[in-house]
């Protein structure tokens, strides 16, 4: 139950990072994507399979699936086995919100700077 409290005022990370970098992403639908974090995390759809610094591995539980999703932040490599992955082999809404998680989980400054220089690199294949 704390959990949820803290989740709840905490300020989302990622939207900003993206904002900073100048990605065009429509506000609205960046907005419903991560605004879903609270949710996602607060109702178990992430089980985290690996975690270390630069990395993150989960299974995604969604609306209409579960899809096995992997950040390789360090390496600038993401894999998710999601139709929106799979065919426009683009940043999508699940890889964004395992970023969430990973900066949520491992909380230092440095984590951010790879994760935003993640982002930029893949400023091109954003949604």
């Amino acid at each position: 139950m704390i959990m949820s409290y803290v989740l709840a005022r905490r300020e989302l990370r990622t939207p900003k990072m993206l904002e900073e970098l100048g990605l065009k992403v429509e506000a609205g639908r960046l907005r419903a994507i991560i605004g879903d974090f609270a949710f996602y995390l607060n109702s178990g759809r992430f089980k985290v399979l690996r975690l270390k610094r630069g990395y993150i591995e989960a299974i995604v539980r969604g609306f209409h699936g579960e899809w096995h999703t992997r950040v390789d932040i360090v390496g600038r490599t993401f894999k998710c086995s999601c139709p929106h992955h799979k065919f426009r082999k683009a940043l999508c809404k699940h890889v964004l919100l395992l970023l969430e998680l990973y900066v949520f989980l491992r909380n230092e400054t440095r984590e951010l700077r790879l994760v935003r220089n993640f982002l930029e690199s893949f400023r091109e294949r954003l949604l």
